[in-house]
């Protein structure tokens, strides 16, 4: 099986998660009365961050490093981290920049969920490393 069905798999279900934190955000500092911009915000993010989040996958499924298991998943969500914020804060502040407090409120979410997704991001890739899917070429290539 091929790695790409991996780095799929784990775009997909790490989108659910990331997703439904970001709906949940920005309901919470926006209010219910902007559901329809949340979900739009939503639906946006999550199929440009699918895009993205591929990448950086691919990026570190090629990039050899020296780093032991546990380091190498703080790094990598500390890089996904940096990168999905910056998109989350800017799209919000596109989506909702007819707000007076646009930009204290995208600047919330991005903080706030800088924090929880950076454990919910860890927690995943911990899930994942546990799980052999798509790994079977690489562990041949490795022998």
């Amino acid at each position: 099986m091929d790695s790409r069905v991996r780095h799929i798999a784990k775009s997909v279900t790490w989108r659910i998660i990331a997703s439904t934190t970001t709906f949940s955000l920005t309901l919470a500092f926006f209010g219910k009365a902007e559901i329809a911009l949340a979900s739009w915000l939503t639906v946006i993010e999550t199929l440009l961050k699918i895009v993205i989040y591929y990448f950086h996958e691919r990026i570190w499924f090629r990039l050899s490093t020296k780093l032991n298991t546990r380091m190498r998943h703080i790094a990598k969500a500390i890089t996904w981290r940096v990168i999905a914020s910056a998109t989350t804060f800017l799209l919000a502040l596109l989506l909702f920049g007819g707000h007076d407090d646009a930009l204290e409120k995208a600047t919330l979410i991005a903080l706030v969920e800088s924090v929880l997704k950076m454990a919910f991001y860890y927690g995943h890739e911990e899930i994942w490393y546990r799980v052999n899917l798509g790994l079977d070429r690489k562990n041949l290539e490795e022998e």
